[in-house]
């Protein structure tokens, strides 16, 4: 009774911190069957490569396991005072054969409306990334042909790389009357002026870098600053419109205007088209889009989604045109990375 109550004692006064001793696990091992005496087993490994813990998750190599059969494996580790604990045991039914895992990887995906037609009889799903080469994939439907107007169980199943079809996953859908359409979206026009806004269309006209206001992104070139301007710090506004002939929002950049400088500034000029070139802009799933080079140098096109991830990728090998076809691509503004023999460019392109 007295042995229990000082056991009792000696927990409590550890639980409420006044023992201050440093308690790790500096080593461990193990045998199998018959002990070998202490530290004269198989040394064992800390999970997190470091014994630092009073506590470890430890791992043995059983690349050399005893004869078929029923063993002990017996396992025990050592604090940092050099104490070996109590041996801890388990059986261990060593088998024949050897296990062996299976090539984990999503290999097709299929969708279907309220009922089901069968594994593999479903409408076909493709790959975000353009290719099924994983065990988790981010996957899209076509979903231009919808059921009727109400509410439908969309199902969704996927098949791995050995050929057997996951359970299916099922959700709610609302259909609604209406459709959704994208108007044209480019600039056909742009403007500046200094400090007080004179009014929509009434300021200084811009050029297209180009020669020709015909995307959604445009690269402009100013003519010469409005006067009078004072020299000092101003701001400078800029908006432009679109296919509609609605004026966007104005842009303004704080500018310090020196006008002590004696002749002009040269701005590049564009004469034809630009290096790089994306048409038609908007475009549209059927048709897709051309990349056209000046120069004769693309190497790569890759369209790619709002996240950044890959969506179509074709290889240009230094051509000078580079036509890119986007069947299943979502409509919407899809970031266009071009790859050349002298640069990277950036451009978008709308699919609608």
């Amino acid at each position: 009774m007295n042995a229990l109550r000082n056991l009792w004692l000696t927990a409590g006064l550890l639980a409420a911190g006044w023992c201050s001793a440093q308690l790790g696990v500096v080593n461990a091992e193990y045998f199998w069957d018959n002990d070998p005496g202490i530290g004269n087993a198989t040394p064992m490994t800390a999970e997190d490569g470091a014994f630092n813990e009073a506590i470890e998750a430890i791992r043995a190599d059983i690349a050399g396991l005893p004869g078929l059969g029923t063993h002990v494996l017996h396992i025990r580790v050592k604090d940092e005072d050099n104490g070996w604990g109590p041996t801890f045991r388990t059986v261990v039914e060593v088998m024949a054969g050897s296990v062996s895992f299976p090539d984990i990887g999503v290999d097709e995906a299929e969708y279907f409306w309220d009922t089901d037609p069968g594994e593999g009889n479903g409408t076909p799903m493709l790959a975000f990334d353009g290719n099924f080469n994983a065990a988790l994939e981010a996957v899209r439907l076509d979903a231009t042909a919808l059921p009727a107007v109400g509410t439908h169980v969309l199902c969704m199943r996927a098949r791995d790389a050995v050929g057997d079809w996951g359970p299916v996953f099922r959700t709610v859908v609302e259909v609604m009357p209406g459709s959704v359409s994208f108007p044209s979206i480019n600039v056909t026009a742009a403007e500046y002026w200094f400090d007080i806004d004179p009014g929509p269309g009434a300021a200084t006209p811009m050029l297209a870098f180009n020669g020709n206001f015909d995307t959604a992104l445009e690269r402009l070139v100013g003519g010469a600053i409005p006067v009078p301007v004072d020299a000092g710090v101003h701001v400078l506004w800029m908006r432009s419109r679109d296919a509609v002939n609605d004026w966007g929002p104005p842009f303004g950049i704080v500018v310090n205007m020196d006008t002590t400088i004696q002749g002009t500034v040269g701005l590049p000029v564009a004469e034809g088209e630009a290096p790089v070139r994306v048409f038609p802009n908007p475009t549209d799933a059927a048709h897709g889009f051309v990349v056209r080079s000046a120069n004769a140098d693309i190497l790569r096109v890759e369209v790619l989604d709002a996240q950044g991830r890959l969506v179509r990728m074709v290889d240009g090998h230094g051509a000078a045109q580079v036509e890119v076809a986007l069947h299943g691509v979502s409509q919407g503004v899809l970031p266009v990375r071009i790859v050349t023999r002298s640069a990277i460019r950036y451009d978008r392109v709308v699919v609608r």
